[in-house]
């Protein structure tokens, strides 16, 4: 699973990079250097979407842990779904064919249980995994779900099972879209969900580093969550 990320492009990056024509007026706060994001916060995130046959790529404010526009209220426990079912799933189906998302990170957070040096016990030591480099373009799918105050949009990171290179810290990772792919996997005619989900593949070459146990506490935030720990 992916449970904490950081993100740290700034709008003006994200629209040269993605192609944006469209930019949602909350994107400069959502958009600040952030590197503990957690369930629930707002993240930015790729869409497209078609009106009067006009398709516009648009970044938008999406909140981590999707909402199926049937559900009674928000929750916060669909941060992440499985590739293997997220075309079957009552939750994700619909997304999966029609509204899916880029999801662009500077990397992601994963624990692995480690005793340290003089400890008792194990304790959960986080790992920061990232590209060597660019954008870890994360695979998503988003919704909307209209409540008392107003629509909501949401969105879920797709993940499968960790390559033999990183399953060690973790058996879960999320899944990416391979740059040459964007445009379809974005694209709302593409209703077949069981082909977009084709495009997707699992990171390779990913770094990893130990960092500090301090990334557990929701609210704590900073470059220094991303600083290895040293030897």
């Amino acid at each position: 699973m992916c449970g904490r990320y950081a993100a740290t492009a700034n709008p003006e990056e994200l629209v040269e990079e993605f192609e944006i024509s469209f930019v949602a007026d909350e994107m400069a706060q959502v958009c600040a250097p952030r590197f503990n994001i957690a369930p629930t916060d707002p993240v930015p995130g790729v869409v497209e979407r078609a009106a009067d046959a006009t398709v516009t790529r648009k970044l938008v404010p999406l909140r981590w842990g999707l909402v199926p526009s049937w559900a009674k209220a928000p929750g916060s426990t669909m941060i992440n779904a499985r590739v293997e079912t997220v075309t079957e799933k009552p939750a994700y189906r619909k997304a999966a064919a029609a509204r899916r998302c880029l999801l662009p990170a500077a990397g992601y957070y994963e624990w692995r249980p480690e005793v340290p040096v003089g400890a008792a016990k194990a304790v959960k030591q986080p790992y920061f995994l990232h590209p060597a480099s660019g954008l870890f373009v994360m695979a998503g799918l988003y919704e909307f779900w209209k409540g008392p105050a107003g629509w909501l949009s949401s969105t879920t990171i797709i993940t499968t099972q960790a390559t033999d290179e990183l399953g060690w810290v973790h058996d879960r990772m999320p899944m990416i879209v391979p740059r040459e792919h964007w445009d379809e996997w974005l694209d709302p005619g593409a209703t077949d969900a069981a082909a977009a989900v084709a495009l997707l593949r699992a990171p390779t070459s990913l770094g990893h580093r130990r960092v500090s146990r301090a990334v557990n506490t929701v609210g704590t935030d900073g470059p220094q969550l991303i600083e290895p720990l040293p030897d």
